[in-house]
């Protein structure tokens, strides 16, 4: 601000500035370098990580869905209050109107809304949805699956899933699935809502909602609108929540975290570098800036000058860093970019840039505003050490460590950019290098290296108890299992679906069976107290609960030993309810690597068996001989081939999936960590050229008594590998040990497989990498000073 009695000086210290940067050309394109990357970076990361949570929010996930909650068993009445409720965003109808099956084929006929479309992640990829009784949309593959010859407008004949009598249907369009590859045994078909009238749907078919909720419409969390949304509208049935996109749809603290992080390393490094930069520009100016201060410049008004050409870097460096963030968040994730989050993340990167730039410059101006005409004439910018002067040989090297303590700010500065660099890229390499692939992928393998179950999209589109009814699991597949190459152990899992809701029509949940062999395990891994004898447990329908958390979402309740729970059973032929003490609690933390046999509610299979009287068995764990894993591999596979509801999960997929997850990691945090370098390789560059520049009269003198170009050549190199070095040798130190910490503390609480391993190929590289810069600039920087003659740079 300028008061009315004070100069208006703006214009003047404009001009100023500007011809301040077209003298010092190499400052203008290193800040700017700088500051464009800095934004860069910033608006990457936020747009990044608001694109993810973007696509999570908006069902982009087409496995999990895009709905809150479905509720099931639902009335007319009962729709229409849903559909008519302000705070639900979209309201999805469903209704499964059968099966027809043709050789290894299974088409699931339906009808569901537009909103169930949306919700379930499918669209009508050409044509129209159906609007009379004898319309259908159905999947192309499967017409071209069955060598059906139509198109849209054609009619085809299809059995009626409630009577096998077949039916003319007009095809409107075709229905667009996730679903794809030439092994599914699996597809879809949509009727209208005339067809579902005229077949009396509301009374013969079970009727269900999905619901997505509009999260601006009421407070608390999501689950207690939705409670209060089925409440209002007279729904029976609780509601069964999408946990999957529940914990999507909802920005992960992990996410968040990692994005400040991100923010915060990406500051720092900035400041580092546009704070060297200027640092040194204004120490090898300061005698200019006392020249200002004779003729009248004011101390405020050099801090303004400095500022000043702050701002003027920043107008160029600010668009160009933005322009290039959103055109890669835009190519990484499209589906997940949009003009809201364009308009709030700018204004805060460009805030944050503002920010890290007068933060970095705000103490070189108080440095030149601070040195009177007086000392800037006889300023000397880093004075040796005081004390006694020691006669002592001058070589290239004694005269590099001196100089080194005399410019020992700003080579601190740089150091201190490689330390943060090197302790980024050993801090995260440490814990990529202590993962290993085939330990990440054993965690989910304990038991066998082949799991035989139940295919995805069977149970997605079926509940348990009716795939229970006609199992996949024949006797000739247990046959075809025992004969397996090198077949060691198989063993049979077993589920019992089960609801907590006594008035469910299909169920929601299940009950895991364990042996008397499973015993031990349970015991291990007791919250506290023993557990009873497994025929004991067997007679009275006793149930152990595996994960008391998943119990207390379910049941509203946390699990006590010695109370009971009522719960509905189904076995694909009838049901009952039952009651099941509980007869021990597990503690979550002691289950380890053994996820895969425990699950929320646990029974002996004693018990099971009494209950009900379907095939319980939900998928074979099968181990067999090292040796002939890959030939036992062929096998199953060919199973799975001859029964196409069943798939297999094998260890080795496993690896290769995760050796691929690995690699994309490790490219990942290449990227990252070459981008955050690439300000360690900026300042390094600055302080070498600037040094350099800068020293022309003092190299010219030190040839004029008798160094030679060689000499000087040594002396300057050491002068960077003594700079490097300090910030490398910290960087292994610094780096290493916040690695072992970082890996120590994923082993105990999220990553069991982890072993520490030291990335000494990371850490050479890296050393070699930085070594390799400073030679290459100094070589430069020497070669084209060396083309100045003595008299020229001594004048």
């Amino acid at each position: 601000m300028t008061w009315p009695f004070e100069n208006d000086t703006g214009a003047v210290i404009k001009k100023l500035a500007s011809a301040q940067l077209k003298k010092e050309r190499l400052k203008k394109i290193f800040t700017v370098t700088a500051i464009s990357l800095a934004t860069f970076l910033m608006a990457s990361v936020l747009l990044l990580v608001s694109g993810i949570i973007t696509v999570n929010q908006n069902g982009g996930n087409n496995i999990t869905g895009s709905y809150h909650a479905l509720i099931s068993g639902i009335e007319k009445e009962q729709y229409q209050k849903l559909s008519d409720d302000v705070r639900v965003d979209l309201c999805g109808f469903t209704a499964s109107i059968g099966s027809v099956k043709s050789g290894n084929d299974r088409l699931n006929i339906s009808y569901c809304n537009k909103d169930a479309l949306t919700l379930n992640g499918l669209s009508v990829d050409q044509g129209k949805m159906p609007e009379k009784a004898n319309e259908i949309l159905i999947e192309q593959e499967y017409l071209i699956r069955q060598k059906i010859n139509a198109k849209i407008g054609d009619t085809i004949r299809l059995p009626d899933p409630n009577n096998g009598q077949e039916k003319s249907f007009l095809i409107t369009g075709y229905l667009k699935t996730g679903a794809k590859g030439t092994d599914r045994s699996l597809y879809a078909a949509m009727v209208s809502e005339e067809y579902f009238s005229e077949m009396d749907g509301w009374d013969h078919f079970s009727p269900a909602v999905m619901l997505r909720v509009n999260l601006d419409a009421g407070s608390g969390d999501v689950k207690s609108l939705i409670s209060q949304i089925a409440a209002d509208a007279g729904c029976k049935t609780a509601p069964s929540y999408n946990e999957a996109y529940l914990n999507l749809s909802q920005p992960s603290a992990w996410m968040v975290l990692a994005a400040v992080a991100g923010l915060v390393v990406i500051v720092i490094a900035g400041v580092l570098v546009i704070y060297n930069i200027f640092y040194i520009s204004i120490i090898n100016s300061i005698k200019q800036y006392g020249q200002l201060r004779t003729i009248g410049m004011t101390a405020k008004q050099i801090q303004r000058l400095v500022l000043r050409e702050g701002t003027l870097l920043m107008l160029p460096a600010i668009p160009m860093g933005l322009i290039a963030g959103i055109a890669v968040a835009y190519l990484l994730i499209p589906h997940g970019f949009g003009l809201w989050n364009v308009l709030w993340i700018c204004p805060v990167v460009v805030a944050l840039t503002y920010a890290t730039v007068r933060l970095s410059i705000k103490k070189p101006a108080k440095i030149a505003a601070a040195v009177s005409p007086i000392e800037a004439s006889r300023y000397e910018q880093n004075k040796g050490p005081k004390g006694k002067h020691r006669q002592h040989r001058l070589t290239p090297g004694s005269l590099a460590v001196n100089q080194v303590l005399r410019y020992k700010k700003k080579n601190i500065l740089t150091a201190a950019s490689l330390v943060l660099t090197g302790v980024l890229l050993l801090g995260l390499s440490s814990v990529l290098s202590s993962i290993n692939a085939e330990d990440m992928s054993l965690s989910g393998f304990a038991r066998g290296q082949f799991v035989l179950k139940i295919s995805n999209q069977e149970l997605m589109e079926n509940p348990l108890e009716i795939l229970q009814g006609s199992s996949p699991f024949t006797e000739e597949v247990e046959k075809e299992l025992s004969q397996l190459s090198g077949v060691q152990k198989i063993m049979n899992d077993q589920h019992l679906p089960v609801s907590y809701d006594l008035q469910a029509l299909e169920s929601d949940a299940e009950i895991v069976g364990f042996e008397k062999a499973d015993m031990d395990l349970l015991q291990s891994c007791l919250l506290n107290g023993t557990i009873s004898d497994y025929e004991q447990m067997a007679l009275k329908n006793q149930m152990v609960i595996g994960r008391p958390n998943d119990f207390e979402k379910y049941f509203g309740i946390y699990p006590k030993v010695g109370s009971s729970v009522m719960l509905k059973i189904f076995d694909g032929q009838h049901t009952e309810n039952l009651e099941f003490e509980i007869a021990a609690v597990l503690d979550e933390s002691k289950i380890g690597n053994h996820g895969d046999k425990i699950d929320m509610l646990l029974l002996p299979v004693d018990s099971m068996q009494k209950i009900a009287h379907s095939n319980l068995t939900y998928q074979y764990v099968i181990r067999v001989e090292d040796s002939l894993e890959q030939q036992a591999e062929n096998e199953i596979d060919q199973i799975v081939s001859d029964n196409p509801r069943l798939s297999v999960d094998s260890l080795s997929a496993a690896i290769a999936q995760n050796e691929n997850f690995l690699q994309g990691t490790q490219f990942a945090l290449a990227i990252a960590i070459v981008l955050i370098g690439c300000f360690s390789v900026m300042n390094l560059l600055n302080t070498t050229l600037t040094g350099i520049i800068v020293r022309r009269r003092e190299f010219s003198l030190m040839r004029s008594v008798g160094m030679s170009q060689k000499q000087l050549s040594v002396m300057v190199h050491k002068e960077g590998l003594i700079v490097v070095g300090m910030g490398l040798a910290l960087s292994v130190i610094i780096g290493g040990g916040i690695g072992y910490v970082l890996c120590s503390f994923l082993k105990n609480s999220l990553m069991s497989y982890l072993n520490y391993q030291f990335p000494l190929g990371i850490t050479i590289l890296n050393c070699a990498v930085i070594i390799l810069c400073s030679v290459l600039i100094t070589t430069g920087a020497l070669k084209q000073q060396s083309k100045s003659s003595m008299m020229e740079a001594l004048r």
